[in-house]
């Protein structure tokens, strides 16, 4: 996501803690950036090769016309192979970001900040708490509060476990300081037993050290044991991985960089070097295998086998499991193993008014290299008519690829203001649409993002000869922008809208009995359930006896082990923001 703590391509400077006053950032995606150069880290030896992006010819079959791989213009209300089933507004609050579902609960996060420590927080912020119990009629009936200085950005449950993991962080390089609250953090909750009130139970505080994306693997081997895999773009080590398996008290359970010195990751917010930071992953089921989208620097993957089963009493490493990777030219925003197939999926993701611009981001899928290298040869591509370059500022909104869930057949994915979007799979070599979801507005929130929307003017991004130029748009600005990954449960879809609330929709295009008897899949957590016939993790009842031991005096705190190296550059480097 385009989303963290520095302002997308504007230039913003501070000499770090000297400068005394915080200095407010106005980017979501993007996270504030240090020119201090770390050295003696692990560096993946070989990583750089690059490999020749393959593309793939579509061949009409005999007699049938090729489906486009283009899917239809976004016009709203625009309902193709989508039933709605139910929706909430959430107040016409706007400024909604994530998403997690367990059971007759659905949390919406917040991508709301205040502007300053002494601005209070929105009234009508932070995670709000769904009941679904009738899916047709979902009524919010209470709120997780929003911290101030601080965006509720990423949130997974699982009623399983009976956790909800909440990653808050600030987009302010210098709004924490030691014994202020936490402001940077996963906070875990207890819902075993009460969805609709969540109870904390612990929370891992990193500082100032802000995180970026989470994801949620739960080991199938042993019930209860939960890994959050957390990353921090261009902070070092930019992975860092969380064990949950006790939720009262979170540990390190082991960190990874990509190796690329961090002068050059702040480098690669200016143009597309292809230097690189660990924006996203996903994990394999087993736990052995991790999918770097690692930005600019394209895909590869990483052997997580010593984290899914670490020796006894020692910390696991991760290392990349050859020289193969992937890099199109472009950012690589989200990369998850198509299932079933030794195929990737691949999406880029730029704003109106962030990152690279228009174009907007694509889909992508890709061949993992038979050869076990860990990378991946460029296959088939889908887009939509507003990604053409020649329609930039048409229409006055964000028309990017974002957030991915996937079956075999057939992927789920939110497309900003393009709505939710179900692309074929069945040949991954030549993708097209399957289904389209773009909601017709009937409000406009006061709260609105305004990096979504072209300038009135044309406006070059940077200095750079590479950097984006915005074009200019008058054209008024679009409401709706889906932007989670999109959750399945017992065959219905739950999505969020920045502006316009939650959805839930049922899809009856092709390959519809894939996702009808799902009793639950995302794609920021695995293993997902793809048939009932796939047990449940469930939390042994006994941990829960610990745990309500151990947090009978109140929630736990834990400060990360990388305080005082964070605070030490905070307090004696400067901050590009770009």
């Amino acid at each position: 996501m385009l989303d963290q703590t520095c302002a997308a391509r504007a230039l913003c400077v501070t000499d770090g803690l000297a400068a005394r006053g915080r200095t407010r950032t106005f980017g979501g995606e993007l996270p504030h950036m240090s020119s201090r150069q770390i050295r003696g880290r692990f560096v993946a030896a070989g990583l750089a090769v690059n490999l020749a992006a393959a593309t793939v010819a579509a061949i009409a079959p005999a007699g049938a016309a090729t489906p486009s791989n283009v899917g239809a213009a976004s016009v709203y209300g625009l309902t193709k192979n989508f039933r709605l089933v139910g929706h909430t507004d959430l107040g016409k609050r706007g400024m909604n970001s994530p998403i997690a579902v367990a059971g007759r609960c659905v949390y919406v996060g917040d991508r709301y900040y205040s502007a300053s420590a002494s601005e209070p927080v929105r009234h009508n912020g932070g995670i709000a708490i769904v009941d679904v119990r009738k899916p047709s009629a979902p009524k919010q009936v209470g709120v997780i509060p929003p911290t101030g200085l601080s965006t509720q950005r990423e949130i997974r449950a699982d009623a399983g476990l009976g956790i909800l993991v909440v990653e808050g962080y600030s987009p302010f390089i210098d709004g924490w300081t030691p014994g202020d609250a936490a402001i940077n953090y996963l906070k875990v909750y207890d819902i075993h037993s009460d969805c609709l009130h969540p109870k904390l139970l612990s929370t891992f505080d990193f500082g100032p050290r802000a995180p970026h994306e989470f994801f949620l693997w739960k080991d199938k081997a042993h019930p209860g044991r939960a890994l959050a895999y957390v990353t921090f773009t261009i902070y070092s080590p930019d992975l860092m991985v969380i064990d949950l398996t006790d939720p009262a008290g979170p540990a390190l359970a082991g960190v990874y960089d990509l190796g690329i010195d961090q002068a050059q990751k702040t480098a690669d917010f200016a143009d597309e070097s292809g230097s690189g930071y660990t924006h996203s992953l996903t994990v394999s089921d087993d736990g052995t295998r991790a999918y770097m989208a690692a930005w600019d620097y394209g895909f590869y993957t990483l052997d997580t086998s010593l984290l899914a089963n670490p020796p006894s009493g020692k910390i696991g490493v991760a290392r990349p499991v050859g020289i193969g990777k992937l890099d199109y030219g472009h950012n690589v925003h989200s990369a998850a193993q198509i299932p079933g197939r030794q195929e990737m999926l691949f999406t880029q993701e730029d704003y109106a008014k962030a990152g690279h611009g228009c174009p907007f981001g694509i889909l992508r899928t890709g061949k993992m290299d038979a050869n076990g290298d860990g990378g991946a040869t460029l296959d088939g591509t889908f887009s939509l008519p507003e990604n053409d370059q020649a329609k930039c500022g048409q229409k006055n909104g964000t028309f990017s690829s974002h957030n991915p869930t996937l079956f075999h057949d057939v992927a789920l994915l939110s497309w900003y203001s393009g709505g939710l979007r179900a692309v074929d799979l069945a040949d991954p070599s030549h993708l097209h649409e399957d289904a389209a979801f773009v909601p017709r507005p009937s409000f406009v929130p006061t709260l609105r993002d305004a990096r979504l929307f072209f300038p009135s003017k044309s406006t070059k991004a940077g200095p750079l000869p590479t950097d984006s130029t915005y074009p200019g748009s008058i054209a008024p600005q679009w409401t709706g922008a889906m932007w989670s990954y999109p959750v399945v449960q017992n065959g219905l879809i739950y999505v969020v809208d920045i502006d316009l609330g939650l959805y839930i929709l049922r899809y009856t295009g092709p390959h519809a009995s894939e996702v009808a008897k799902a009793p639950f899949v995302e794609g920021n957590s695995s293993p997902s359930r793809y048939t009932a016939s796939t047990p449940a993790i469930k939390r042994p009842a006994l941990q829960w006896t610990t745990i309500a031991a151990e947090t009978a005096n109140g929630a736990a705190h834990v400060m990360s082990p990388y305080l005082k190296a964070d605070r030490k550059a905070l307090a004696t480097n400067g901050f590009i923001c770009l």
